[in-house]
């Protein structure tokens, strides 16, 4: 329990210090994502460019000839956002459980403390409070679990798309 000003301090300390970490995380998933798009937009600049430059229009010469580099690039761009945002989620969610584990056992020592200290009769209260924390965890498992399926699941559908397009220009 939270009883001394030390306490208190570490406490708030170490929420400014998680939150710092996950907005840290957050804008060096953005920057990456600036830079993946930057060099896109460079890289289809200078196609265009020299598309231009060959007197062809831009995309139509390419189309016409079954240039299928596009969807390579598409493809490409795809997977590395992918990356991107996948890296940036698993960092957050690293620094937001080891929080929340932090948090919960100190919620566990203090409830401990707690039982050492309640009078006669209060089993009850007690037995509440630990039901509460294992619907807490396990609702929170659940949530783990839900979010890693669909960034697994999302993970398998660009790997998918990938190996399906570098097939597809293959056979081209």
């Amino acid at each position: 329990m939270l009883t001394t000003v030390n306490e208190v301090t570490a406490a708030q300390k170490a929420g400014v210090d998680t939150f710092f970490h996950i907005a840290n995380e957050a804008m060096n998933g953005f920057e990456k994502l600036v830079q993946l798009n930057v060099h896109l937009w460079r890289d289809s600049t200078q196609r265009a460019m020299n598309a231009l430059a060959n007197g062809e229009l831009p995309g139509v010469a390419a189309a016409s000839r079954g240039d299928l580099s596009f969807i390579e690039r598409a493809a490409l761009y795809n997977q590395q956002l992918f990356g991107i945002v996948a890296n940036t989620q698993a960092a957050i969610v690293k620094h937001a459980s080891a929080q929340y584990e932090s948090q919960i056992g100190t919620v566990r020592a203090d409830l401990d403390d707690a039982v050492q200290r309640a009078p006669a009769g209060a089993e009850v209260a007690v037995s509440a409070m630990n039901s509460a924390i294992t619907a807490a965890n396990a609702f929170y498992e659940s949530i783990w679990k839900t979010a890693q399926q669909a960034v697994d699941m999302a993970e398998s559908n660009a790997n998918l798309v990938t190996r399906s397009t570098g097939n597809t220009s293959h056979a081209a």
